[in-house]
């Protein structure tokens, strides 16, 4: 019995000095966040992309979630590889919901929706947000449409 529990023992330290295995190649991470739109709705066709900061591949979703834990009730999920993000929403077609502005327009995760989206909050300026192979980035909301 002794010499059981020093095996164990010796093989737990062996363990122990084992470096950590490495995330695999490839793995991706996951941004989520809230959808939003200054209406009394939120639009259908409401398009949420991911800009990797450094090659500007964009990965997008139309795909829109329902749940308690988003801000207003919609959400959006993307799967991405590992990098540094924007993240965007925009409209493919503004002019069927009675917007201005043009089809380019893109309604940042900003320094303005950090900051609360108050009226003393003047930065617009879009937040890039670091994603990591196996882990999940919450609350990247996509919801400042008030940078003109």
């Amino acid at each position: 019995m002794k010499r059981l529990i020093i095996r164990s023992l010796l093989c737990l330290a062996v363990l122990l000095m084992l470096p950590a295995a490495a995330p695999a190649q490839g793995g991706k991470g996951v941004i989520e966040g809230s959808l939003g739109y200054p209406s009394d709705y939120i639009p259908q066709d409401m398009v949420v992309c991911a800009e990797d900061a450094a090659t500007k591949k964009q990965y997008c979703t139309s795909r829109h979630l329902k749940g308690k834990k988003f801000k207003y009730g919609v959400g959006y999920r993307l799967e991405v590889p590992p990098g540094d993000y924007v993240v965007f929403a925009f409209l493919p077609h503004p002019e069927k919901h009675g917007a201005d502005y043009p089809k380019t327009y893109r309604a940042y995760y900003s320094e303005y929706v950090k900051c609360g989206m108050q009226v003393h909050c003047t930065s617009h300026r879009p937040v890039t947000v670091r994603v990591t192979a196996g882990k999940t980035l919450g609350r990247i909301d996509p919801l400042d449409w008030y940078n003109f």
